[in-house]
């Protein structure tokens, strides 16, 4: 399995460290293929052919390695969606580029989204984990929130316009895409999507 976070961490980052992403990304496509709350210690031992103790060693408990877990997640994901925008694009065609990457930033590490089935999963579990997703969902927003709010100040949105309307905009497309794709009725090239979201822009901007 693709690991973007370990090719790039070979040099001055330390073995341990490595091991540990290993076995970060082989939780996380263990995490999206079942659940979050599937991924124990000793199955993820299992998978990785490492001891138990070895492995209690890098995480201490089941709720320090789901947390983990997510955390990861959310560095592949700024990997994968955020980190190769530049910051220099228009804040629209910045908005644009992010939010296609952000359809299948999750492709060659998980078999889904983990923001999407563990929120849902740990959305009556007060804790360390739903925390932490939480924040991490709420980072993203409001990075796109921001961005939004500096296509209002140039002029490319409407004077009128809401970010906090608009992010909701795209991120309930998001939502459909995924949903629909899961159904079969949206397309790998997100046909669907794309439509919804240049009628948004549309909106936006006249």
């Amino acid at each position: 399995m693709l690991d973007s976070i370990q090719q790039s961490a070979d040099i001055g980052v330390s073995k341990a460290e490595q091991t540990r992403q290993h076995i970060l990304s082989q939780a996380l496509f263990l995490a999206t293929s079942k659940s979050l709350n599937d991924v124990t210690i000793g199955a993820l031992a299992k998978k990785c052919n490492l001891s138990k103790s070895g492995l209690y060693a890098h995480f201490g408990s089941k709720e320090n390695l789901q947390v983990a877990i997510v955390d990861y997640a959310s560095e592949v994901f700024r990997l994968r969606v955020v980190k190769d925008v530049s910051q220099a694009l228009a804040p629209i065609d910045r908005i644009t580029a992010l939010v296609y990457r952000w359809l299948n930033w999750y492709e060659g590490h998980a078999k889904q989204c983990l923001f999407l089935s563990a929120t849902i999963e740990f959305n009556d579990r007060p804790g360390p984990v739903k925390d932490a997703l939480h924040r991490q969902i709420e980072r993203w927003v409001g990075y796109l929130e921001n961005i939004a709010d500096l296509a209002i100040a140039d002029k490319s949105f409407r004077s009128d316009s809401d970010s906090k309307q608009f992010v909701f905009e795209v991120y309930s497309l998001f939502l459909g895409s995924q949903k629909y794709l899961w159904l079969n009725k949206e397309s790998s090239d997100r046909e669907l999507f794309s439509e919804g979201y240049n009628k948004l822009i549309r909106r936006y901007s006249i």
